[in-house]
């Protein structure tokens, strides 16, 4: 057996075990406006609707707020404050996180392995290849809780679709900006209770799904109902105050462009698998920090 260190708190739980990788805070602050994304329209409804070339970029935009660092390993972002990842991209040594549904308001925490690069008194630990596995003066992630997206409520089978009228049971729904210059989007979110504090959540992974106006006619050519307009729709998760919210909107590059609640009907829900927020609290975390 390889030598090590386990640490454990006053309660018994496992606080850093030098044999495990260890995540520490490198950063935090607030999500800024990074680029807006153009929403799409179908140039011809003779067009067949799967098809890329279907489609022409509109004037209507979604501003897609995030952030950047260096050096990034194996990151994971938790945010507190409305946002769901829409993705990340790199560029050299510089790795830019994307969110959609967020704004400038909306708060950021990057932990990733832990570095050798803070000063001072402390307590660093090193596998034994050499490897830095635990520097106690950065701050450790900390997990506090794991919690499931709902499913979504009893469907109406509609031709064989099932539609729901929220994506996750109990939720609701309305017509949101989240800048003040931004489009509308079609918001259904539904809040868990967890406890005092503010807490911050990050999603193992985003589904996507469907939202149209359905009024239960066939739609020639396709299996769908009629439709006034569809569009794409992700969900994702975000801390607050008390707990956490799941939440699902307009997926970026949707290709409808005035969303509003009157889209009645979500469908395509992958119902096979759910997203899972991981949650940390934040009340003992510097912000904002670099």
């Amino acid at each position: 057996m390889s030598a090590g260190l386990k640490v454990y708190k006053e309660n018994g739980q496992l606080l850093f075990d030098t044999e495990k990788i260890t995540y520490g805070l490198l950063k935090s602050g607030y999500l800024s406006f990074q680029v807006n994304w153009p929403r799409l329209y179908h140039r011809s409804a003779q067009l067949p609707p799967n098809e890329g070339s279907s489609y022409a970029e509109s004037s209507i935009t979604d501003a897609v707020h995030g952030f950047s660092v260096t050096g990034a390993v194996a990151p994971i972002v938790f945010i507190t404050g409305s946002g769901i990842s829409c993705g990340s991209s790199k560029s050299g040594d510089t790795t830019t996180f994307y969110f959609i549904g967020a704004s400038p308001s909306t708060k950021f925490y990057y932990f990733d392995t832990m570095r050798n690069t803070l000063n001072g008194a402390g307590l660093k630990c090193y596998d034994e290849s050499g490897a830095l596995t635990f520097n106690s003066l950065q701050y450790p992630l900390n997990i506090v809780a794991r919690i499931n997206a709902p499913p979504p409520p009893t469907p109406t089978v509609i031709n064989g679709i099932a539609m729901y009228g929220v994506p996750f049971a109990g939720a609701t729904k309305q017509a949101t900006r989240f800048i003040s210059s931004g489009p509308y989007y079609c918001v259904a979110r539904i809040f868990i209770a967890i406890g005092a504090g503010e807490y911050a959540a990050s999603t193992t992974f985003s589904r996507s799904f469907g939202q149209g106006i359905m009024d239960g006619m066939s739609f020639p050519g396709t299996p769908f109902p009629a439709y006034a307009s569809m569009q794409a729709h992700m969900d994702g998760a975000y801390g607050a105050t008390g707990g956490i919210y799941f939440m699902a909107c307009d997926a970026a590059r949707t290709t409808m462009i005035y969303s509003t609640t009157a889209a009645n009907s979500y469908f395509d829900i992958p119902t096979d698998r759910y997203p899972q927020a991981l949650v940390i609290k934040t009340d003992n975390l510097p912000f904002p920090f670099n």
